[in-house]
């Protein structure tokens, strides 16, 4: 299909899909909806893009406002309390949604969307929060251990020869040996790059492999195991602290899930071919939009959007 066949596309999705929020299409327009699906497979993966893409955005925006309450005397009074009650819960769940309560129930620090934040552990060690990041904290007098819930940070370790220290993330820990570290919990698994130092990392598979990075090394895991040992340049892995991002030979899904990472809304890929793509570049965290821009630019694609909040880069 052409590019441009697929914007139309993804377009008539979009205005069907939103034809159908706010209540039933009337039979004739259910005829024509069904119709418009069964023209083309194209059709019906556009509309299934836009609906997850929607979907996704739901869960990151601000809850709804409450309807109007009606006029006293126009319903039952147990009626009028079920239904504020059943709007109170509606109102709690997508609160609780929105905000990942959850997660920040569990955690001792964290950040939301576009935030990064600094803090000091009571033995000294210092953990740097990417944004979208959480930690929980449960040291004792026999060891460290800090649970990166979701996101990424940057641990520096203070010295203590009598406890271990051990970020625990998805399927495996990351034990320091007197060192700097990133961790990142990501779509595609957990990854340990060393700053500084050594660091062995442990996976939970049923081989329980283990491997020590030196500085400069790096390591993703899974459920399945340890992956293979990389070299990589860690100014550019860790460039977040200084307000950008870098990519070099990073995979167009691997940039495009770091940018959603910093941006309020969401950006997806339609096409595996596009997230196979490799990308070289320096964006700034506070422009996330402008980045979006360049990619397009550079790898000849386009984006459909709605505005800055739902884009979705394809051919």
């Amino acid at each position: 299909m052409s590019a441009e066949r697929q914007k139309d596309a993804l377009d008539e999705a979009a205005e069907w899909f939103f034809r159908q929020g706010d209540c039933p299409l009337a039979p004739d327009d259910h005829k024509r909806f069904d119709q418009w699906l069964a023209a083309s497979p194209e059709h019906r993966t556009a509309y299934d893009e836009v609906s997850r893409t929607w979907t996704e955005l739901a869960r990151i925006a601000p809850p709804p406002l409450p309807r109007p309450v009606p006029p006293v005397g126009t319903r039952r009074p147990f009626a009028r309390v079920a239904a504020s009650a059943g709007t109170i819960a509606a109102l709690l769940l997508v609160a609780a949604w929105s905000f990942d309560l959850p997660t920040r129930l569990r955690a001792d620090a964290y950040t939301a969307t576009g935030e990064t934040r600094s803090l000091t552990l009571a033995d000294g060690s210092t953990v740097e929060l990417n944004s979208s990041s959480a930690i929980a904290v449960d040291y004792s007098d026999a060891a460290r251990s800090v649970t990166l819930l979701k996101g990424e940070a940057v641990f520096t370790v203070a010295p203590d020869k009598t406890r271990s220290f051990k970020v625990l993330s998805g399927d495996g820990e990351a034990t320091a040996l007197g060192t700097i570290y990133d961790v990142r919990d990501g779509e595609d698994g957990s990854t340990v790059t060393v700053l500084e130092s050594q660091v062995r990392v442990s996976s939970t598979d049923n081989a329980f492999s283990s491997v020590t990075l030196s500085a400069g090394e790096q390591v993703r895991y899974d459920a399945g195991g340890m992956g293979t040992v990389t070299r990589v340049d860690v100014a550019s892995e860790a460039a977040w602290r200084r307000g950008k991002l870098i990519f070099i030979e990073r995979p167009l899904g691997s940039v495009v899930e770091e940018l959603n990472r910093h941006h309020r809304g969401i950006i997806r890929i339609v096409g595996d071919d596009l997230r196979d793509r490799r990308i070289n570049g320096v964006f700034e965290l506070a422009d996330i939009a402008t980045a979006v821009d360049t990619l397009e630019t550079s790898l000849g694609i386009r984006s459909t959007r709605l505005g800055n909040y739902m884009i979705v880069l394809h051919r």
